[in-house]
């Protein structure tokens, strides 16, 4: 069950509807179905370069099975290119003795922060799998009804992801000769900071990430993440319309080919942009806050139309305003609100009582349309901050979630919406087992033994850090040194004020400890059994 754009999605962002090799031109090829994200290959004079190398092992090598058999020949893999860190797990299926593996310098920074050793590893996991409906059915109404969500093989794939050997400094614009072919590198800082822009001059081709998507591009991420700033992103897109290119590859979008074909594409999607950024900042100069904004800022049809099939133009209005200047939007019981919990009993009490919000939302789930189902998402929102377990409002929830969700253009919209559907009713399931979104952010947001072995020190004491309890650490003041065992470096740690600051030292202090990777990994995740004089319990 879903809309006509939705259904369009696949088309427009070049995924289409099977696994294939097309030929852009000659020596270059498209390889497309395969996920959210297209990759590509490019016949250099001294061997082959891979652009991305796609979301898992499996794929990448089926990847590079169907090149080979279109070519009719093996290829010889001299060098990979990553746009940027989403789609470099399956590096090891091309990466053939010899080859670099080239990367901007923060590629492997911002891929741990999302998915490593990190604090916020689990929510961000956790908030991609409503986005992307990962846990969702995979037929009936409530399935994905395109590639802009993916299935849980995805989420759980194996991973051949190897850190960059040759890096791309950050904010320049570099000319480099990779496998015989030159190769302008530029900053195309789109959906991650180390999102970068291919020209291939011989080719008079651009391939980029995220800047010429086959939707509005996504100022804001329902997931979260950090902001994307849109002056950041129109400033980048200069160097793309500088090149008057004829052939434009976007990881996210079909081949197009021709210089008015291509001029019109990047300014469909940089205008937009900035239609947004600007008018945004329009509506702040008129007093408003972030939600009288995102009511009030127009996008013409030309370029919202079937183009919001991703992320929606409200979401990133309040972004922007958020990003500009901040959140608060100028009325001042927004400064110190009640709590939530104590804004929903005094409402509902002036309402007449949970009985009565639930008739009232009752009635509005019986009379339909989209203004009753957000009616039912605020009431049921109220009716939940009393009572977490009450059944009658968690069936109209899930039920006025669905209707929204089913109606939307929006695929990160719709992957929240029936998230929250399908996890009030159960209906999310992983192994036989009824899944919330909760339970696995708390399940990805665990590191396991084995992996904080295999981070760094570094990592595994950063990761400690936002485990203190300011209410428990009140008043207490302790320093120690650590040595963990292969490690030359002795680091210090001193609880004060409540938080944990991590330095380097010259020498072991009076109180010092020297731990295992084991034991230190043991410490991080509380399986460690303390003893009574140990100053790290």
């Amino acid at each position: 069950m879903t809309t006509r754009t939705a259904l369009l999605a696949n088309d427009k962002w070049g995924i289409g509807d099977s696994k294939r090799v097309e030929q852009v031109t000659d020596g270059v090829y498209a390889m497309r179905g395969w996920g959210l994200g297209n990759c590509f290959a490019v016949e250099a004079p001294k061997g082959w370069i891979i652009i991305d190398t796609g979301d898992f092992t499996q794929a990448a090598t089926e990847m590079r099975a169907m090149l080979e058999q279109t070519l009719d020949r093996k290829v010889k893999v001299a060098a990979i290119l990553l746009t940027h860190w989403h789609y470099g797990n399956g590096t090891g299926a091309w990466l053939d003795e010899g080859a670099e593996v080239w990367g901007h310098e923060y590629l492997d920074r911002n891929r741990n922060t999302s998915s490593g050793i990190s604090v916020l590893s689990g929510i961000y996991q956790a908030r991609a799998c409503a986005q992307f409906g990962v846990f969702h059915p995979r037929s009936g109404p409530d399935a994905f009804p395109n590639m802009l969500g993916f299935p849980p093989e995805k989420l759980l794939a194996q991973s051949s992801y190897q850190a960059p050997t040759r890096l791309f400094e950050n904010g320049r614009v570099i000319d480099l000769v990779v496998a015989g072919e030159t190769v302008q590198v530029a900053p195309a800082r789109s959906d991650t900071s180390d999102s970068v822009g291919f020209y291939v001059a011989r080719k008079r081709m651009i391939v980029t990430n995220f800047m010429v998507p086959g939707g509005i591009f996504n100022v804001y991420t329902l997931r979260g993440g950090p902001y994307r700033n849109p002056s950041v992103f129109i400033q980048d897109a200069r160097w793309m319309e500088s090149k008057n290119a004829e052939i434009l590859l976007d990881v996210h979008s079909p081949t197009l080919k021709g210089e008015d074909v291509v001029r019109d594409a990047v300014q469909r999607s940089v205008d937009g942009v900035q239609l947004i950024h600007d008018q945004t900042l329009r509506q702040i100069a008129h007093g408003r806050d972030g939600r009288q904004a995102a009511e009030q800022v127009f996008m013409p049809g030309n370029l919202r139309g079937d183009w919001e099939n991703y992320g929606q133009v409200e979401s990133h209005v309040r972004q922007v305003y958020n990003g500009t200047i901040g959140w608060f939007g100028g009325d001042v019981s927004d400064i110190n609100p009640l709590s939530e919990s104590e804004e929903a009993a005094r409402t509902v009490q002036m309402m007449g009582g949970p009985a009565v919000v639930r008739k009232a939302a009752a009635d509005a789930n019986a009379k339909g349309g989209p203004g009753n189902w957000q009616w039912i998402l605020k009431l049921t929102s109220m009716l939940l901050a009393l009572d977490a377990n009450d059944a009658e409002a968690r069936a109209l929830r899930a039920a006025a979630a669905r209707q929204l969700g089913q109606r939307t253009s929006s695929a990160n919209a719709r992957g929240f919406y029936l998230t929250e559907a399908l996890q009030i009713e159960g209906g999310m399931m992983a192994m036989g087992k009824p899944l919330t979104l909760d339970a696995i952010r708390r399940f990805l947001g665990t590191p396991t033994a084995q992996a904080l072995v295999a981070a760094s020190v570094d990592e595994n004491l950063q990761f400690v850090r936002f485990l203190v309890d300011p209410r428990k650490a009140e008043g207490l003041r302790q320093s120690l040194t650590l040595a963990i065992e292969g490690e030359p470096r002795i680091r210090r740690l001193e609880l004060r004020n409540g938080v944990l600051v991590i330095t380097e030292a010259e020498a072991a202090a009076a109180t010092h400890l020297s731990l295992t990777r084991q034991e230190l990994a043991a410490f991080v995740l509380g399986t460690r059994s303390p003893a009574a004089a140990d100053a790290l319990s």
